[in-house]
């Protein structure tokens, strides 16, 4: 068996992905700050998946740096204890977070979407719960396998283990769960986005940006087939390392999935100008209109109906007697004729008030934000 290293291909695969997500994600706050005007939760929670996903990276650089990625009889027994120590460090809890921030974050996103539909939202909160009580599960029973933690990667220190059938098999469990939420997180946007009413091809570009969880997806499946390498200790040094190229692999493009919806408003940004007042809305049955409220400053969205009514009032000149009727005739240039008085009411809702989601131009709820 030859003395060949692919720890260099590892970390190069590592650092690219790192890069990559680092920046989608950098874009997205930008984005959430200076277009949308608003950072939520989702945000939040996609900064927790990258800074993890990059301990991650970063301990796992210092496993191949001794050892990680060469066959184990050509290492040294302080090489093998050091290399299996940081890869261990490197997946628990680091590896097992950060993919699980990304996915309850992009739950928290297609939120804004659902409206009101109570089936939509206890299938996202499902996601978010099993997610999160799953993959914690998981990283106790990791802790708890051992009567001593560091006879994981050291066999020097002495005590009791579980049979390593078990933990291998809460890998099984804990991948199962994931790929089902990268799956149904993948098809849910088409049925939170079949009813809107919104262009078609603004549709069609939704649904491809938000089900990019399938790549995810694919990752989840082969890196969970790869948990039977977790099990072969006579070369584990080498043998592990198609499940941490996978792993790595599930960890970013769960990140990037996540993000790159949110991104939208910025393209949008730089092909249509703001205005004060956009012009484009639609006529409701009874005379009322539905459209955007631009703000020039905060370019944030607001949701309105306006409605018109028009009063008139017919009114003579006649000597002052202090009526509410004099003191609006005495602030008017005129003292006779008949004054026509128009009252505009503009009401505003927010979004979660709403019943239903109906939007006549997507582009533009997109361009200033998402639902709130």
């Amino acid at each position: 068996m030859d003395n060949v290293n692919i720890g260099p291909k590892i970390l190069a695969a590592n650092w690219t992905e790192a890069g990559i997500a680092t920046v989608v994600v950098c874009i997205r706050i930008f984005t959430q700050i200076k277009v949308v005007g608003r950072v939520g939760i989702d945000d939040y929670l996609i900064l927790l998946a990258l800074a993890t996903g990059l301990i991650n990276t970063s301990l796992m650089t210092v496993a191949v740096h001794w050892g990680i990625g060469r066959h184990i009889q050509y290492l040294e027994p302080a090489q093998i204890v050091a290399a299996v120590k940081f890869e261990v460090l490197a997946q628990q809890p680091w590896g097992v977070v950060a993919p699980t921030f990304a996915r309850v974050s992009f739950s928290f996103y297609l939120m804004r979407f659902v409206g009101q539909s109570k089936p939509m939202k206890r299938t996202l909160w499902q996601v978010i719960v099993v997610q999160t009580v799953s993959n914690l599960t998981t990283f106790i029973l990791v802790l708890v396998q051992c009567q001593h933690f560091a006879s994981m990667w050291d066999p020097s220190v002495k005590g009791r283990c579980w049979n390593p059938i078990i933990p291998i098999n809460v890998g099984y469990a804990q991948g199962a769960i994931n790929t089902f939420h990268d799956l149904l997180l993948t098809f849910l946007p088409l049925f939170i986005l079949k009813d809107l009413s919104i262009k078609l091809r603004v549709k069609i570009i939704l649904v491809i940006l938000m089900s990019m969880s399938i790549f995810a997806c694919v990752a989840s499946v082969i890196k969970t087939i790869a948990v039977g390498n977790l099990r072969k200790r006579n070369d584990f040094t080498y043998r592990t390392s198609s499940f941490i190229i996978w792993l790595t692999i599930e960890n970013y493009v769960s990140i990037i999935a996540a993000s790159v919806p949110s991104l939208r408003p910025l393209f949008l940004s730089f092909t249509r100008k703001p205005t004060t007042l956009d012009n484009s809305y639609e006529m409701r049955p009874g005379g009322q209109r539905s459209g955007y409220l631009r703000h020039s400053n905060s370019r944030m969205s607001i949701s309105w109906a306006a409605s018109r009514t028009a009063t008139h009032k017919e009114t003579t000149a006649h000597s002052g007697d202090g009526s509410s009727e004099d003191n609006i005739l005495a602030a008017q240039p005129f003292k006779n004729g008949i004054t026509k008085t128009t009252n505009v009411t503009i009401q505003y809702g927010s979004e979660n008030k709403i019943s239903g989601i109906e939007r006549t131009d997507m582009d533009e709820e997109m361009y200033h934000g998402t639902l709130k």
